[in-house]
């Protein structure tokens, strides 16, 4: 596989980043600018247990510098950071705005706790600047954060929301064209754990709106790729999650088909398929975010991608389609 691009295949490493996270290698993709010129932003989602609000505010500031901010027992604001504004929560709703009663929340959010993660939202930040991430999840491991190694039960992600470079439908369709290709050779490199598996988070694509858009004589206009997107995934609940973009490029028309979804619009991915393994100190984001830039790469190749479509429509009609890993690592092996 070529890991050159007219800039150098690495973004580049923060020198203030300790022997743990500097080993970290951040691949860049080929196009780091979006669209008018400037860099492209990337935001991260990262879960755990073992910290509570308040103790993994302290981490970001560590790192990023602020103020922690208390707005409940689980859940903080870190403000002024240098990256901007942190979002720390338990992933619970109940334990927020779900109830009215403050005691029945703390109630709730003490429940939750004990079986559901703790979310840091990091702000979009320039992609030459997300090496930075590292520090951050090295300062949450040192910290006491657990992740899925330590916790195999939990339902732990690491979700990656990457802008778009290009938020024309043809790219975005060559860009889901390659995700498809290569998601059987990603899941097979991630394994999400049991628990994600069993509780149906972050399920792959249907088949079927593969072979839609892996046809080669499927050209859409943007509402006709978004209204075949909301009828084949009505959802959140997809290991690459395009609703949020879809929403910012015609939020009416995804509203109006999902009325009751929680959808965040923004131009970016997101990418739920990763676990977060924060209790491994050789687990990185740079391994997450080095996959999604296979993805990207593959996308800048239409030839490469009409030529394995075909197998993939093929492939996809078997009950058990052993082979579908192998596939995807033939065509890493072309780019």
């Amino acid at each position: 596989m070529r890991e050159t691009t007219e800039q150098g295949p690495w973004l580049p490493a923060d020198p203030r980043e300790d022997a743990g996270a500097g080993a970290a290698r951040w691949l860049r993709p080929p196009r780091p600018l979006a669209q008018g010129g400037r860099e492209r932003l990337l935001g991260v989602e990262l879960e755990f247990s073992g910290l509570s609000a308040a103790e993994a505010a302290e981490a970001v500031v560590r790192v990023f510098g602020g103020r922690a901010r208390q707005l409940s027992e689980h859940r903080a604001l870190v403000e002024g950071a240098e990256a901007g504004d942190f979002e720390v929560e338990l992933d619970f709703r109940w334990a927020h705005d779900g109830a009215r009663d403050p005691r029945l929340r703390k109630i709730l959010g003490d429940l939750g706790e004990a079986l559901l993660p703790m979310e840091v939202v990091c702000p979009p930040m320039p992609l030459s600047r997300a090496p930075r991430l590292e520090a951050l999840r090295e300062a949450l491991r040192r910290a006491g954060a657990r992740g899925v190694e330590e916790l195999p039960l939990h339902a732990l992600g690491a979700q990656l929301n990457p802008e778009l470079p290009d938020l024309g439908v043809g790219y975005i369709l060559r860009a889901a064209r390659a995700y498809l290709l290569l998601s059987d050779w990603l899941r097979d490199e991630i394994q999400p754990t049991a628990a994600r598996r069993i509780l149906m988070f972050a399920r792959p694509f249907p088949a079927g709106w593969g072979r839609l858009i892996l046809d080669p004589d499927y050209a859409p206009s943007l509402a006709g790729f978004i209204d075949d997107y909301l009828r084949w995934n009505p959802t959140r609940n997809r290991e690459l999650d395009l609703l949020p973009l879809l929403a910012h490029l015609d939020e009416e028309r995804v509203r109006r088909a999902l009325p009751d979804e929680k959808i965040n619009p923004r131009p970016t991915w997101h990418w739920r398929l990763p676990n977060a393994l924060v209790d491994d100190p050789d687990w990185t984001l740079s391994l997450e975010w080095n996959r999604w830039v296979t993805v990207e790469r593959l996308a800048e190749r239409p030839d490469l991608i009409a030529r394995h479509a075909r197998v993939w429509i093929e492939d996809s009609r078997l009950p058990l389609a052993l082979d579908r890993v192998e596939h995807a690592r033939a065509i890493l092996d072309e780019l």
